[in-house]
Parts: structure tokens; C-alpha cells; sequence
């Protein structure tokens, strides 16, 4: 019988391709750059391993808790089906998505095809 490390499943995003604590992101907001998309703000960083990392923030801004999961969830899931076609995972950078409030109100057609589009952009950025 195969073991799970993950309670997640296979195809979770592993814990290292994540942000997780403050001074991570802190480090992301203070040297990286920004890109805007219509529901998201998007920081970039270099960083010093073989991969990418994702980190997501949704304020109580954007509604009570359980938008801001939904919102955090669609973003995680984006990311990881958009990494490999993309190449993000090669490119060793931190990601930080910022959702804006305008989210909230999106379908997730509209919010994926806007999150990808800005993934694009940086993929096609720093492939050049």
C-alpha cells in the first residue's frame, strides 16, 4: 500500500514550493517588483533555490473567511497547474499574491484567465 506523506494527496503543492512566514514575505515586498493584474497584485523576488515559491495573502478586506479560502484555494490551484506549462518551477523565484477585493466578486473563469495571464508575464519575463 502506498504512503501519503501529505494528507493532501499527490498532487498538492509540496510545503518547500511555499511561502510561509512573515519574513519571507516581508523579504519579497522590501526587493521584489509588482505586477498588477485585475484581481491580484503580484510581488516577484529572486531567490537562492533550485525552485519557486508561492506565497498568498487575502485581507478581511476582501470578505469573511471562507471568500478569502475559496480565493486562496483558486489561486493555489492555478499555480500549480500553471507552473510546469509555464516553467515557473525552473525559474527560482518568490511569488507573492496579493488578492484584491474586486476578487470576491469574480467567477473563476474570469479570476484564472486574469491569474494566468499575469503568470504568463512573468514567465515570458524572465525567460527573455
Amino acid at each position: 500500500m502506498e504512503q501519503r506523506t501529505d494528507a493532501r494527496g499527490p498532487e498538492a503543492l509540496p510545503k518547500p514550493k511555499r511561502l510561509a512566514k512573515r519574513r519571507e514575505f516581508l523579504r519579497v515586498y522590501e526587493t521584489g517588483r509588482k505586477l498588477f493584474s485585475r484581481y491580484a497584485v503580484l510581488f516577484l523576488a529572486a531567490n537562492d533555490l533550485p525552485h519557486s515559491r508561492i506565497g498568498i495573502t487575502a485581507t478581511k478586506k476582501i470578505g469573511k473567511a471562507n471568500v478569502r479560502n475559496r480565493l486562496k484555494r483558486w489561486t493555489r490551484e492555478i499555480y500549480r497547474r500553471q507552473r510546469a506549462p509555464l516553467g515557473l518551477d525552473d525559474q527560482r523565484l518568490d511569488i507573492v499574491v496579493n488578492v484584491k477585493p474586486s476578487a470576491a466578486e469574480a467567477s473563476f473563469q474570469s479570476f484564472r484567465d486574469e491569474l494566468v495571464r499575469a503568470l504568463r508575464r512573468i514567465a515570458k519575463e524572465r525567460a527573455v
